[in-house]
């Protein structure tokens, strides 16, 4: 089966987990023997370019767009031209074209869009006018919000904005288009569908995989004294971290606890943290691999303030022997047992991270078995069955039994 993959970056390129999982799913399938190629996006002045990454075809398209938007070290564009960038990324025709040029040489049995960031939806008139079958995941609330969060000024948005209504109208529109819409938890998917969107698709929901599993690392800390939570991802305010810290500082005379925290962020904001944490057990990582955060920690935390879709780091953690401490928001209560893998906490009450936080250095001695239960539920997230149950769902698109 010839399967094409769409998504706004490919690897060498990233900006959050659905890179990853795209990444892991199209080499699954070369693994499994289907026939995949990606159409990803490429930095101007570059021109179309096909490569070869780890075996995977891949198109990287030129942005057609005023400016390239996933570039962290520059300073970001003034609100006029952000809003100009957003309304031409509602119904990009050019990428459109560029895209069906592509599809109509290759001819795939199916066609599966992730992000389309910088695509549009336009991508999804391009494959129907072909009578391809096409398959949507949703990773994220791009569809719905133009910061992908549903999060602004310091607060969950549970309805979508005014701004954010009036650019999400043609892609709720065109979602009609979609023949099997996927969510990477149920929340996303329930999201998506309560503001009418895919009205004439199937459905259904796929947990994100992880890409490999390992022996479990928190033995290590057997003797350590110190009991050593730590958080791992980009520092944004929607995030978290700062709950974090400022847990450290009220537990640190009860506890003894010290937070490890491994990611980068806006230097300005990444700047602000530092100062929060001066004077306390607090160590800033930078960019890590998630095993050299695992090694030196007994539980992370995950203290998002927005909905995440799913928390492709909960699973990562899990498959390292690792609990979780994560905040009760969008898809992550779905992948925490209460107890077994690691704690749920509710962000919206005073107190309760502090509460969650010295039961799990309660439970410290059953640290390890925690975490091994934890890695069993990480079987369910391998690749191997990532692939196949994305399979099942091209064959069923494609009419192939």
């Amino acid at each position: 089966m010839k399967i094409a993959m769409v998504n706004t970056l490919y690897y060498p390129y990233q900006v959050g987990g659905a890179e990853k999982v795209v990444q892991l799913l199209a080499e699954g399938l070369l693994q499994a023997g289907q026939d995949v190629f990606v159409i990803s996006l490429n930095k101007p002045p570059e021109l179309l370019k096909q490569e070869i990454v780890n075996g995977v075809r891949v198109y990287r398209i030129p942005l057609q767009n005023i400016y390239w938007p996933f570039d962290n070290s520059r300073r970001k564009p003034n609100a006029i031209l952000r809003a100009f960038w957003h309304c031409l990324d509602i119904y990009n025709k050019p990428m459109k074209d560029t895209v069906y040029e592509i599809l109509q040489i290759e001819q795939p049995d199916v066609v599966h869009t992730h992000n389309l960031v910088g695509f549009s939806v336009a991508t999804w008139s391009a494959v129907k006018a072909l009578r391809f079958p096409l398959l949507h995941t949703l990773h994220d609330h791009s569809l719905i919000c133009i910061r992908t969060t549903m999060y602004k000024k310091g607060q969950n948005c549970f309805v979508p904005c005014g701004v954010c209504n009036l650019f999400s109208k043609i892609k709720r529109i065109s979602s009609r288009k979609v023949d099997l819409v996927v969510g990477v938890s149920q929340y996303i998917l329930r999201k998506h569908m309560e503001l009418n969107f895919f009205p004439q698709s199937d459905y259904d929901f796929i947990y994100n995989a992880v890409s490999k599993m390992s022996e479990v690392l928190s033995n290590k800390l057997k003797d350590e004294g110190n009991f050593c939570i730590g958080f791992l991802g980009r520092l944004d305010p929607s995030k978290g971290v700062e709950d974090v810290i400022q847990v450290v500082r009220k537990l640190r005379k009860e506890l003894p606890v010290k937070l490890f925290i491994a990611g980068t962020g806006d230097k300005e904001y990444e700047r602000m943290l530092r100062e929060k944490a001066k004077g306390l057990p607090v160590e800033f990582l930078g960019h890590v691999a998630p095993e050299d955060l695992f090694r030196s920690i007994h539980c992370l935390v995950v203290p998002s303030r927005c909905h995440e879709s799913f928390g492709l780091v909960i699973i990562e953690s899990y498959a390292f022997g690792i609990p979780v401490i994560g905040a009760a928001r969008g898809g992550i209560p779905e992948i925490i047992d209460e107890g077994k893998t690691g704690w749920l906490y509710d962000p919206d009450i005073p107190g309760d991270l502090e509460r969650v936080i010295i039961k799990a250095f309660a439970n410290k001695d059953e640290i390890d078995e925690i975490g091994q239960q934890g890695q069993r539920k990480a079987e369910d997230f391998t690749i191997e069955k990532y692939v196949l149950k994305y399979l099942a769902c091209y064959t069923k698109l494609s009419g192939r039994t």
